[in-house]
């Protein structure tokens, strides 16, 4: 393994201690999609809990997240399995993944970049 080799890997497995550092863990949740024929379209009727992920949530001020259009932005690892759409809850609230970036260090991905919104979930009127 080369010099450059070596320290790809370390940059991999010092990003993912910092992650899993963070102390934070989110549930994973995938819309499972329903009426992919109907007249009006698809829409979501239930969701699938994944899992467990650890996640870093990112501090940023209200205008970075506005000029991003999101309403929090975190960091997970790549084998986290997070898919766009997806539903994170972080410590009770939940959020939509609207963005899912893969970061790359020389060519490997150490962590995959998300911007998230939070759940808009239609009531009854009630």
């Amino acid at each position: 393994m080369t010099r450059l080799e070596r320290q790809i890997h370390q940059a991999v497995k010092d990003t993912a201690w910092l992650i899993r550092k963070a102390g934070t863990s989110a549930r994973l949740l995938r819309p499972v999609k329903a009426g992919e024929d109907s007249f009006f379209g698809s829409f979501e009727s239930d969701e699938t809990e994944i899992g467990t992920i650890s996640i870093e949530k990112k501090l940023l001020e209200e205008q970075d997240l506005a000029e991003i259009g999101a309403d929090a932005v975190a960091d997970v690892l790549p084998d986290s399995g997070v898919e766009e759409s997806d539903i994170l809850e972080i410590e009770g609230i939940r959020y939509r993944a609207t963005d899912v970036k893969p970061q790359n260090f020389f060519g490997a991905v150490t962590h995959i970049r998300l911007h998230l919104e939070l759940e808009k979930r239609e009531t009854d009127g009630a």
